[in-house]
């Protein structure tokens, strides 16, 4: 009798992974958005020192070369293709239906740090929208 509990038991647990609630999957989702963001915040202050793409052919070359020679775009670069194994694992262990609406987290994180990082003027109306993503995952995570 005691091995049939014991077998529920695990069971349990092997459904609680299966279907995106263990706590691993919250770690990897957690990892996904701390890397994403990371990245793009390191992209975008790597764009000040490289400046915008050119507008004719011939200075895209040169505009490549000071791009990823820049160390910021690099490990910007690299902190996005950790957050895709980190997404991958996610995935592995829950459903994606679960998994993804998470994702809202990197957009309201990247908003919410754009101020503090790069003394960017926010408008109330994109704040209003981050409220509404919030309201949304909160909805989608029940």
């Amino acid at each position: 009798m005691l091995d049939i509990e014991n077998m529920n038991t695990e069971n349990k647990k092997e459904k609680t992974n299966r279907d995106g609630r263990g706590m691993t999957v919250y770690i990897f989702i957690g990892l996904t958005i701390l890397f994403t963001v990371c990245g793009q915040l390191l992209v975008k202050s790597a764009s000040f020192e490289f400046g915008p793409f050119p507008k004719d052919i011939a200075g895209v070359f040169q505009f490549l070369i000071r791009a990823f020679t820049n160390i910021k775009l690099l490990t910007g670069l690299f902190c996005a293709v950790i957050a895709s194994i980190m997404w991958m694992n996610a995935l592995s262990l829950s459903d994606i239906s679960f998994a993804y609406p998470f994702m809202a987290l990197a957009i309201v994180l990247v908003l919410a740090l754009s101020p503090l990082v790069f003394k960017e003027v926010i408008p109330w109306t994109r704040w209003l929208g981050v409220a509404v993503v919030c309201i949304g995952l909160w909805i989608a995570s029940r």
